[in-house]
């Protein structure tokens, strides 16, 4: 099965190196270029698992995290936090609901378990 995925991120760079890589684990990958286009993105097609980048101007992942948390209770979303994020903030979002929160920088590799298991029948909140 090919699990279809919404990639978030306002960093151009970040959304296609991501894309190409998950394409080459046989997802199916959709881009969003902010978190307004994420939650407009969420309402038009269905998806499997939500990607998203914490910090972006405007809606950010945390609000993208508590729509889709509303709208969609089951749908998995991972976050990925930089900027000196801290693992204290990673499991604050993992209480509010993300099934895991990727600190960047990670690698791909670890990016590849965490939606594997979060795509799993028995979701379990991680932190890589």
């Amino acid at each position: 099965m090919r699990w279809r995925v919404l990639l978030v991120d306002d960093d151009h760079h970040i959304r296609i190196m991501l894309k190409a890589f998950l394409e080459t684990r046989g997802y199916r990958v959709e881009l969003a270029v902010n978190g307004q286009d994420a939650l407009t993105k969420l309402g038009e097609a269905d998806y499997d698992i939500v990607v998203v980048d914490y910090n972006m101007p405007e809606v950010d992942g945390l609000e993208v995290l508590r729509h889709t948390r509303q709208s969609w209770p089951s749908l998995p979303v991972v976050l990925m936090t930089g900027g000196g994020r801290s693992a204290i903030t990673a499991q604050a979002i993992v209480e509010l609901g993300a099934e895991a929160c990727l600190l960047k920088p990670f690698d791909l590799q670890t990016l590849d378990e965490t939606l594997a298991e979060a795509l799993s029948p028995q979701l379990k909140p991680l932190i890589a």
